[in-house]
C-alpha cells in the first residue's frame, strides 16, 4: 500500500507528540528498559576510562554551579544543558553502547541523556520517560534508514549523531509538553547546531568520534530549551524542503516511505544490537570468528604470522585509510580499527573495557600483530541484510598452517541476541567502573529499580540512586 509522504515533519512531530502510552508494545517498552540500564552501564565506565569525557565533566561542572542533574558515573551535578553534554559525551565514549545494524544507527545516544536530565529536573514519570526515548530511538532509526546514500563516502558526513539528534529532540518535546509549533522550533534550533564532518572518522588524533554524542545531545536540549522561552525558529519542512536537511545535506537521496511506512506499527526501536564488545559493531562478527578460530585449534598469539579477511564495504571503514586504521593515535581511533583490534583480541584472548588504554596505543606487540592483518572486498557482496556480519577470517601460522572460518551473524545481533546473564553481566562490569563505581549491591538495585521503570511516578527518585 503507498504511503502518501507529503508532510514529512508534520506527521513526524504529531507521531513524537500524540502517539498513544498504551499503544506502544509492551516488548518494546521492556527492550528499551534493556537498552536504558546497557547506556547508564556504559556511561558509567566512560567516566573513568575515556580520559576524553573528563573535559566535558569539568566543563559542566563549572558552568552549573547549583547544577541538579545528576551526571552519569560521577558525584556530580549539572544544569538540565550542561548534564545532556557531559552525558552525551559518555554515551559513545567506548563504543559500547547499543545501534541499529541496517541504518549504521546509534538512535539511544543523544536522546537517554537528554531524558534523564528532562525527566529528573521535571518530575516526570518512569513510563513518560521510557515512551520518550522510545520515540525518539524510533525517529532517529528511520530518518538514518531512509538515506539511499553513502552519508560519509558519498556526502562527506558522519551522520548517526545528527539523526540522533533529531529523534531526541522529538522525543523530548513530548516529554517536556512542548506543542506542535513548539516542537517544529525546537526541531529547526537543533538542526542549526548539529553536524559532524566525515574527516572526523579519518583523523588519528581526533577524540571526536567517541564524544560526538555530547554535542548532539547539547544541541536536541538547546533546542527544547530555547522553544519553551518562545524562540520561534519553525522552519518550513525542515526535513523535506527544497532546502531542507535531505538536500542540503544528502542530495535529496532518501525514501521518506521508509520514514513513514509502518510508523507506530512496526518497531525499529526493538531490533538493535547489544554489545558483548567495546569496539565498533562492524569489527565484531570479525572478532568473534577470530576468537572462535584460535580457540577451536589451540592457537596462540605467538602462532600467528597473518590474518587474512574476506570483507564487505562497510568493513572498509574499519581498515582504510592505512595510517589511521593500523596506527591509532586514539581510543575512539582504536575502537574504529579492525586492524588493531583483532590485534588486541589475539594477544589477550579477547577484548575487555580495561585493555584500551592509551600505553596499548604504542604497544609494539599489538602493532606488529596489526601489520599482519591483510584483506580483500569480497568480489560480489549479496544483498544482506547485515552485511557488517559476513566475514570471512583466515589465520596463518608459522608452521605454515592455514584456518578459517566464515560468520554471517555475530553475537549481539537481532539474529543472536544476548542473553539476560550477558547484558546483566555487562552491567554489573561497566558499573564496577566510573569517578564513582558502584557496589554489586547498588547496582543490583539499579537495575532492579530499571526493569520497574514504567511503574515509577517520579523519575526523579530513580535518578536519585546514582547519587
Amino acid at each position: 500500500m503507498a504511503v502518501n509522504c507529503e508532510r514529512l515533519t508534520e506527521k513526524l512531530i504529531d507521531f513524537a507528540l500524540h502517539y498513544r502510552s498504551e499503544d506502544i508494545p509492551s516488548e518494546v517498552i521492556d527492550f528499551q528498559k534493556r537498552i536504558l540500564a546497557d547506556s547508564i552501564g556504559v556511561m558509567a565506565a566512560a567516566a573513568s576510562l575515556e580520559p576524553a569525557c573528563l573535559g566535558f565533566i569539568e566543563f559542566a561542572r563549572e558552568n552549573s554551579p547549583e547544577g541538579t542533574c545528576k551526571i552519569i558515573g560521577t558525584p556530580y551535578k549539572a544544569s538540565l544543558l550542561m548534564a545532556a553534554l557531559a552525558n552525551g559525551s559518555l554515551i559513545h565514549a567506548l563504543d559500547y553502547e547499543d545501534g541499529h545494524d541496517a541504518a549504521k544507527a546509534h538512535p539511544n545516544t543523544a536522546s537517554i541523556p537528554v531524558m534523564i536530565a528532562l525527566g529528573q529536573a521535571l518530575g516526570r514519570s518512569g513510563r513518560q520517560v521510557l515512551d520518550a526515548m522510545v520515540i525518539a530511538s524510533e525517529i532517529a532509526i528511520r530518518l538514518k534508514l531512509a538515506l539511499t546514500v553513502n552519508d560519509l563516502t558519498d556526502c562527506g558526513l558522519y551522520s548517526p549523531p545528527m539523526f540522533a539528534a533529531y529523534g531526541a529532540v522529538l522525543g523530548a518535546s513530548r516529554l517536556a509538553g512542548l506543542n506542535e509549533m513548539q516542537t517544529l522550533d525546537a526541531l529547526s534550533l537543533c538542526m542549526t547546531q548539529i553536524i559532524l564532518p566525515g574527516q572526523s572518522a579519518r583523523s588519528a588524533g581526533s577524540v571526536l568520534r567517541g564524544v560526538r554524542e555530547a554535542l548532539a545531545a547539547r544541541a536536541a536540549m538547546f533546542g527544547v530549551l530555547l522553544a519553551q522561552k518562545g524562540v520561534h525558529a519553525r522552519m518550513d519542512e525542515p526535513f523535506e524542503g527544497a532546502f531542507g536537511l535531505y538536500m542540503s545535506c544528502f542530495r535529496n537521496g532518501y525514501g521518506p516511505e521508509t520514514i513513514l511506512g509502518g510508523l507506530g506499527e512496526r518497531w525499529e526501536a526493538g531490533r538493535l544490537r547489544l554489545k558483548p564488545w567495546p569496539c565498533c559493531g562492524t569489527a565484531h562478527a570479525a572478532l568473534d570468528t577470530l576468537l572462535r578460530v584460535m580457540e577451536e585449534n589451540g592457537l596462540k598469539q605467538e602462532d600467528i604470522r597473518g590474518i587474512h579477511l574476506v570483507v564487505n564495504k562497510p568493513h572498509l571503514n574499519l581498515l582504510e585509510p592505512h595510517e589511521v586504521k593500523y596506527r591509532p593515535k586514539s581510543l575512539a581511533a582504536a575502537k574504529f580499527s579492525l586492524p588493531f583490534t583483532l590485534a588486541l583480541a589475539a594477544v589477550n584472548g579477547g577484548v575487555t573495557l580495561e585493555l584500551y588504554t592509551e600505553m596499548a596505543l604504542e604497544d609494539r606487540r599489538l602493532l606488529e600483530l596489526a601489520d599482519m592483518v591483510t584483506y580483500e572486498r569480497r568480489a560480489q557482496e549479496k544483498p544482506e541484510q547485515f552485511p557488517d556480519d559476513h566475514v570471512e577470517v583466515i589465520i596463518t601460522t608459522a608452521d605454515g598452517g592455514k584456518y578459517s572460518s566464515e560468520s554471517f551473524v555475530s553475537p549481539g545481533s537481532p539474529l543472536m541476541p544476548l542473553s539476560r546473564e550477558q547484558t546483566e553481566g555487562k552491567f554489573f562490569d561497566c558499573m564496577s567502573h566510573g569517578l564513582r563505581p558502584y557496589s554489586h549491591e547498588e547496582s543490583a538495585q539499579i537495575l532492579d529499580a530499571i526493569l520497574k521503570l514504567e511503574d515509577c511516578p517520579d523519575f526523579g527518585s530513580f535518578c536519585a540512586l546514582l547519587d
